[in-house]
Order: C-alpha cells, then structure tokens, then sequence
C-alpha cells in the first residue's frame, strides 16, 4: 500500500473513531440529564467511549492494512489518544502534563486499538 494511502486510512480510522466518540458521548450525556447517575457511572460511561472508539479505529486500520493489523490497530489507538490530549491540554492549560488518569486512558486507547487491529 503506498504512503499515501495509508495516511488516507489512518485518518479515515481515525474520523470515524471521532465520529463514534461524539455519538456515544451525546447518549451519555442524555442518559446523564435524564437520570442522576454518579460522577464514577459518568466516567465509566467516558472511559467506555475511549476503548469502542480505540478498538473501532483499530478494526477499520486492520481492515485496510491486511498485514501487521495489530500493530497499525496500536498505532491508531495511540494516535486517538494523542489527539484527544492535545484538544485537552489546548483546553485547559492549567492542567498536569501527566497524570495517572491520562495513562490509564493512554494504555485503555492503545490496548483497544490493538484489540480492534487483532479482530480485523
């Protein structure tokens, strides 16, 4: 596949994975308004949104690459978790550059896009 194509694929992944992200996160917030669930059932509801965008993303990249799927299924998951901290740290300037929370994150985004790519 040449380079360009898999810069395509990559983005395509990752659109699609984002795209996810904001359906699954609008449910959430409906699910949130509606009811009075806790902060921990929210942010379970947001780490659940990490791992099925990361492991959708890993499936699509695995899909398009045919070989090595696990390891472009890594790549993607990071590469979704990249994005999301950079959007954060422009939001919000005051926060820690790293904290155990964006690891977690980080390992949960890696290990689902890698899950995704394995599947594929």
């Amino acid at each position: 596949m040449e380079n360009k194509n898999i810069g395509i694929s990559i983005l395509k992944s990752l659109i699609f994975s984002y795209i996810l992200t904001g359906i699954i996160l609008c449910i959430l917030a409906f699910i949130m308004y509606q009811t009075e669930v806790s902060t921990k059932v929210a942010n379970l509801g947001v780490t659940f949104t990490y791992v099925a965008a990361s492991v959708f993303a890993g499936f699509i990249i695995g899909k398009r690459m045919g070989k090595r799927k696990f390891l472009w299924g890594l790549a993607v998951g990071l590469l979704y978790f990249a994005v999301l901290f950079l959007i954060s740290l422009l939001l919000d300037q005051n926060q820690a550059l790293m904290s155990g929370e964006r690891i977690t994150a980080m390992l949960l985004c890696a290990a689902g896009g890698t899950l995704g790519g394995a599947l594929a």
